[in-house]
């Protein structure tokens, strides 16, 4: 181990806190330290490479040192790094938004910026909140999710978190949330259909008795990544959309670490045609570049925001770095490489190779 290494090594565990670890056995361990990155791959600081297989957490998407995102954000840097939307419009922030609003489901209509995946559901979960508030229908206030879900890490999205090792420590802080059980057809006694069912059913129970009581119905469209890459049987998404809109209430897609191609299409809502209320965006956005998100909406939802401001019904959310220039920048680029490489279309051919060589393992 070379002297910066070994350097590095100690002012981390001296100075650090790490995400989802136990620091005890950080202590004790001899951490890889990443140095650099080029293209997929990892080189720490003794000169070994890596294969960057978790993408960074599920947000890289091109690799790392795309010439294009590094052009893209040197370029914003030599016009301005950060201008705040509070009073003010930002030229990358706008095209950016035009950007979305393009490729995302036809019923999307505006963007409200934010960080991280996290606050782009917390986003969602509020304006479900005061839409109904708004539109004179205050007792909607309750949620419905899936059992395993993961929304991140703020104390709405963990309300709506169903994984009781990183949630169940906070309980006494969260709001009070229904769940159903999750379409897990690895650990269902049936067919896919009837997983799927099993699970619509027990929705349909819940908004059966309490419609008038629920705000929105949230959920991973198709894959449950935290939980353990529950591929939900197909068919499930579309039937969560029938039922919100045969019950009268929102749906909210959190599609954080599914959107921008995880699973195929462009946005995992696309395999099923389902058009949602409000759409989280997040991780894979920037390229996996900088930290910002989108919470999607429909015009309708804007439109109970709209009035007098003596009659409160703003939407009072915000954060210091919503709509980042350097963020909307890497993420434009990023989409324009989407389009010159035709990603999503060439996705059939790589996933027939990987599946053949996947194949051949016993």
């Amino acid at each position: 181990m070379n002297p910066r290494t070994r350097k590095l090594i100690d002012a981390d565990k001296e100075c650090l806190w790490h995400p989802f670890t136990q620091m005890t056995s950080w202590l004790d361990s001899e951490p890889v330290v990443i140095a650099s990155g080029d293209g997929f791959g990892l080189i720490d600081t003794e000169g070994r490479r890596y294969i960057d297989g978790v993408s960074s957490l599920w947000c890289n998407v091109h690799g790392h040192r795309v010439k294009k995102i590094d052009d893209r954000i040197r370029d914003q840097l030599d016009r301005i790094a950060h201008s705040t939307l509070l009073g003010l419009a930002q030229t990358g922030s706008v095209e950016l938004a035009q950007k979305l609003v393009q490729i995302t489901p036809q019923a999307l209509a505006k963007v409200f910026y934010s960080d991280s995946g996290a606050t782009s559901v917390e986003i969602a979960l509020k304006m479900a909140y005061q839409y109904w508030r708004n539109t004179g229908q205050s007792d909607r206030r309750k949620f419905i999710a899936l059992e395993n879900s993961y929304h991140g890490d703020t104390i709405g999205s963990v309300s709506l978190g169903g994984i009781g090792l990183f949630h169940g420590i906070f309980g006494p802080l969260l709001f009070e949330a229904h769940f159903v059980p999750s379409p897990h057809p690895y650990r269902f006694d049936g067919a896919g259909e009837q997983c799927a069912q099993f699970s619509l059913d027990r929705i349909e129970q819940l908004l059966r008795r309490q419609a008038e009581k629920i705000a929105a119905v949230i959920v991973e469209p198709l894959v449950q990544g935290a939980a353990g890459i529950i591929v939900h049987p197909g068919g499930f998404l579309k039937g969560v959309r029938r039922l919100t809109r045969k019950y009268g209430v929102l749906l909210i897609v959190d599609e954080v670490a599914t959107g921008f191609g995880r699973t195929g299409k462009m946005f995992a809502c696309e395999h099923e045609n389902v058009q949602p209320d409000l759409m989280c965006l997040a991780k894979g956005i920037t390229g996996g570049y900088l930290p910002l998100a989108a919470t999607l909406t429909t015009q309708k939802i804007y439109d109970a925001f709209l009035g007098d401001v003596a009659e409160h019904k703003t939407f009072y959310h915000g954060h210091t770095y919503t709509g980042n220039a350097l963020g909307c920048a890497a993420a434009i680029a990023s989409l324009e490489l989407f389009e010159e490489n035709d990603i999503i279309a060439s996705r059939p051919e790589k996933v027939s190779l990987i599946k053949n060589a996947l194949d051949r393992i016993d």
